[in-house]
């Protein structure tokens, strides 16, 4: 009995839910565990250190215990409109940001760092 093509008929599960991680279809709307509206996620990324996500108003830190390893459980939300000094460094791939008078910095996967860079840039949040 060959359980994947019986029940799923092909369906993939690549769409990753920012929010518990589980694997979604690529039309879900809606994650089909914890129910978190997968419309609203601009872009999300597994990086190194965290998880990133971003929504139309949010960026969104999942953070890790260590290197490639599972969340700790912190979550940190940041409103894009508050969202200062926004930098791109070069040439070392980092983000960084003025949020509430403090310095927030992200080292970031090349491929990671040139998404959010574009997608900053398509919002209207950075300018080159």
């Amino acid at each position: 009995m060959d359980l994947d093509n019986e029940y799923n008929n092909g369906i993939s599960f690549d769409k990753i839910c920012p929010k518990c991680g589980v694997g979604n279809p690529d039309e879900a709307d809606n994650c089909i565990v914890c129910d978190k509206d997968l419309e609203e996620t601009m872009l999300f990324f597994e990086d190194e250190f965290y998880d990133i996500e971003l929504t139309n108003d949010s960026f969104i830190e999942y953070r890790k215990n260590f290197y490639k390893t599972r969340r700790t459980g912190k979550v940190k939300i940041f409103n894009i409109d508050k969202m200062e000094k926004i930098r791109f460094g070069h040439p070392i791939t980092r983000f960084t940001f003025n949020y509430n008078g403090k310095k927030e910095v992200y080292a970031l996967k090349a491929e990671n760092y040139r998404s959010l860079k574009y997608l900053m840039i398509n919002i209207g949040k950075f300018e080159e």
